[in-house]
């Protein structure tokens, strides 16, 4: 168990493996353990580290914390990848993780080596997504919030966003998820994140966009976008898989961020186990 203090919060990390540097980045209401199986997988060739974004289970949210935003978010993981000597480094973000990859590509591109991003939600890209998006997410939430169960709302969220990924999930970290519903509300009420594809156009590094087969069209449809704008990104759809690819399909999943990641060479690739913080 790890912390360290980084742009006016505290955040919990978890590290494993050596090698070239990688920075997982979890989604809406998650937590550095979604990726678990991941850096146990990859942990033969890569150090890996994954951390509870602010807010999320051990790492707080303190009290005078900046407004809600993705920036903020990248502010952060841009911090940790300084605080832990990870630069330059692999992101992988998965959901709202890959839109935060997509806004340090566009603010830190020295302390990025390439990224990995499944299914960002970057609605600004079709104002037309978004809206069906929260047409049908915010009434579902809305109507669960108001029950006798407030929590039974992230069961409403993924039974709509992913259902197969949410009835597999065991219910110890269902109770996790459950726990970061504050967060969840959050991310659902902070303002759209502005993105245009001239933005996507000057992204210089290295990109792979992942797709889930399963996955819902309004998800296709923006990774196609984000994966045709940034030059040279490739888009790869992971038969099988759900919106959360990672856990859907994981050997996957693993293979195309293994693949990918030695597409990239060993230049300037930081290969020792780093620890960067005090416990």
């Amino acid at each position: 168990m790890s912390r360290v203090e980084v742009n006016g919060t505290t955040l919990y990390y978890e590290g494993a493996g050596s090698g070239p540097a990688m920075l997982f980045i979890h989604g809406m209401a998650g937590f550095a353990g979604v990726w678990a199986d991941q850096q146990a997988r990859l942990s033969d060739a890569f150090h890996s580290v994954a951390y509870d974004r602010r807010g999320h289970t051990r790492s707080p949210k303190p009290a005078d914390s900046p407004a809600e935003s993705v920036e903020l978010h990248a502010d952060d993981a841009a911090a940790l990848i300084r605080a832990l000597e990870l630069a330059p480094v692999i992101l992988v973000g998965s959901s709202g993780g890959a839109r935060i990859c997509l806004d340090i590509l566009r603010r830190y591109p020295e302390l990025v080596r390439g990224a990995v991003l499944s299914e960002p939600p970057v609605f600004a890209l079709s104002p037309a997504i978004g809206e069906a998006f929260m047409a049908r997410v915010k009434p579902a939430v809305g109507q669960a919030l108001g029950s006798d169960d407030p929590s039974s709302a992230l069961d409403a969220f993924f039974g709509i966003i992913d259902p197969p990924f949410w009835s597999s999930a065991p219910e110890e970290r269902k109770a996790m998820y459950r726990q970061n519903l504050p967060a969840m509300m959050a991310d659902l009420q902070m303002p759209t994140y502005q993105l245009s594809t001239d933005d996507l156009a000057r992204i210089d590094r290295p990109c792979l966009v992942l797709s889930g087969s399963e996955s819902l069209s309004w998800f296709h449809d923006i990774a196609a976008i984000v994966a045709g704008a940034i030059p040279g990104a490739r888009l790869q759809t992971l038969e099988g898989a759900g919106h959360a690819t990672y856990a859907t399909r994981p050997a996957e999943f693993e293979r195309a961020v293994r693949d990918f990641a030695r597409s990239l060479g060993d230049a300037s690739a930081p290969t020792a186990e780093r620890s960067g913080a005090p416990t």
